[in-house]
């Protein structure tokens, strides 16, 4: 008889833990209630001191950027943003550090779009280029790559462009992500969504199967399950597959309140022109991570593109003051005038790794890699892009995202609503009446 009880114990136990790991609350508790720790084999590395240099007036950054391959315009967007922190600064006589001012330098080094690229580069830049500094590169692959390399050397990498908290579970000692992480992208989105009428009450959730997808769908369960939204269809979409006709069935079967698609620009791009060409089903809500933010989507998507939401990292109608450039509109203003279009929030990202450095420099008393790390870790501040402060880990968490949708042909922000543009179009109607 104990022997059955304590089989049924074990089996009731199983059962438990299978359930909590399974359950996006349980994601919870393991995602942001544990501070991640480096196992007691591993000795964590140490700061590497600045290279030495006679009668150093410069200050030299190094960052691995996609200028070709895939994400070769994403890459163009970070170099911009990192450019005009460079030129601001050095216009200005450069970085005052104790009673000395340094110029700023910044090389980079194209990786192609590929992560094993992005490795040597990290080592070249470190070993051969003796950069004091790296800034990170775009994607949360990449980036990961990049912070492992660079840790390992013991050098400070701030980043804008990988947004994944898998880059953070190794528990980096010098990584830094001045972004809002991936698992918090939907957490505006759901609360705005309980503030419609008629209330959703479900939600589908379809991801591209890449680290930055699905850190984003992963945070969005958690969310979901938290506010109180049922989840009807999840479903881990192929890479390199664009054919979404077998989801698109599951979701006419199931019809969600809402529908929420993880992906980048060019995958939103075709989900949406399926969804409303083939789909007989349109949900009441659709929210996406990449293409309502971006020119490209309304221009190649037209008509069918109405009312389809996105989640942004910064809007250029923000209000921020910043210790650099004064207040977005400054920037905004210097950003046209030198590239000759208005900035996207990928060259916001990029410019806040150079704030932070700048910020972190200035204080202290000379040039020194130790206080420059602790200075970072300290750092709690409003740049143009948004309040910055690191927890443990070296995320940002003390920005919150902002919701655009497309109306009548153009993106206005809808979320927060201090600074909305216009009210949401709820339930989505128009892409339904409008289909061809």
């Amino acid at each position: 008889m104990k022997k059955i009880s304590f089989i049924l114990l074990m089996i009731l136990v199983t059962i438990v833990a299978i359930a909590m790991a399974l359950s996006p609350v349980w994601w919870k508790i393991e995602d942001m209630r544990r501070e991640p720790t480096v196992l007691d084999t591993v000795e964590p590395p140490s700061l590497r001191a600045l290279p030495r240099k006679k009668d150093r007036k410069t200050i030299v950054f190094g960052a691995s950027l996609s200028m070709t391959g895939r994400l070769s315009v994403e890459g163009q967007r970070a170099r911009e943003g990192y450019d005009i922190w460079k030129d601001w600064v050095n216009e200005r006589g450069g970085i005052k550090v104790g009673d000395r001012k340094y110029l700023v330098d910044i090389v980079y080094l194209d990786d192609r779009s590929n992560s094993e690229i992005v490795r040597q580069n990290v080592r070249s830049l470190i070993l051969d280029h003796k950069v004091d500094f790296l800034l990170g590169p775009f994607s949360s692959s990449l980036t990961l790559v990049a912070s492992e390399t660079s840790e390992n050397f013991g050098i400070i990498m701030v980043e804008g462009c990988g947004a994944s908290e898998i880059i953070f579970t190794r528990n980096p000692q010098f990584t830094f992500a001045v972004l809002t992480s991936a698992s918090f992208y939907m957490k505006n989105f759901f609360e705005m969504m309980c503030l419609v009428e008629p209330t959703p009450t479900t939600y589908a959730l379809i991801v591209k199967d890449r680290l930055f997808s699905r850190s984003v769908a992963k945070g969005a369960r958690i969310w979901a399950a938290k506010i109180g939204f049922q989840e009807v269809y999840y479903a881990i979409h192929p890479v390199n597959c664009q054919d979404y006709y077998d989801v698109l069935n599951e979701i006419e079967k199931v019809k969600p309140d809402m529908l929420i698609f993880s992906g980048h620009i060019r995958d939103s791009i075709n989900f949406t022109s399926e969804l409303v060409t083939k789909c007989n089903f349109m949900p009441k809500a659709v929210m996406m991570t990449l293409g309502p933010t971006q020119e490209i989507y309304i221009k190649e998507l037209g008509k069918y593109a109405e009312n389809m939401m996105g989640v942004t990292q910064w809007v250029e109608r923000s209000n921020f003051s910043c210790p650099v450039f004064g207040d977005t509109k400054t920037y905004v203003e210097a950003f046209i005038k030198k590239y000759g279009h208005h900035p996207t929030y990928q060259n916001l990202q990029a410019t806040a790794c150079g704030i932070v450095y700048q910020i972190a420099l200035e204080k202290c008393r000379k040039l020194d890699a130790k206080e420059v790390l602790e200075n970072i870790r300290n750092i709690d501040c409003e740049t143009v892009f948004g309040r910055i402060k690191f927890d443990a880990r070296g995320m940002n968490i003390a920005k919150s995202m902002a919701i655009v949708q497309i109306q009548d042909g153009y993106r206005y922000t809808i979320w927060p609503l201090n600074l909305a543009e216009r009210p949401i179009v709820y339930p989505l109607k128009r892409v339904v009446e409008e289909r061809e």
